[in-house]
């Protein structure tokens, strides 16, 4: 693997782990496995796609994940503090 790559690896890993140890969730459970005597690293790899053929000119399409939405405490009191209680059953129109 060239170096400018490892550079950038190391460049994602840095900004994954800054934005994951941001999370509430995330210490939590960190805390839990360290509680239990478990270290917990993460690996960051990559490997080059084998080029288009003419038999293949395009490449298949990944289907879409659904993507996951969660509303922590924090983000309530925020939504409630504005004036938006999404727990709140919506009112019927007449």
């Amino acid at each position: 693997m060239d170096e400018n790559l490892q550079r950038r690896l190391r460049d994602l890993g840095r900004a994954v782990f800054e934005a994951i140890s941001e999370s509430p969730d995330v210490n939590q459970a960190l805390s839990q496995i360290r509680a239990h005597g478990y270290t917990l690293s993460m690996q960051l790899n990559c490997k080059k796609e084998p080029e288009a053929s003419e038999a293949d000119p395009e490449p298949k399409a990944l289907p879409a994940a659904d993507p996951v939405f969660r509303i922590d405490g924090q983000d309530l009191t925020f939504l409630r503090s504005i004036g938006i209680d999404p727990t709140r059953r919506m009112r019927r129109r007449r």
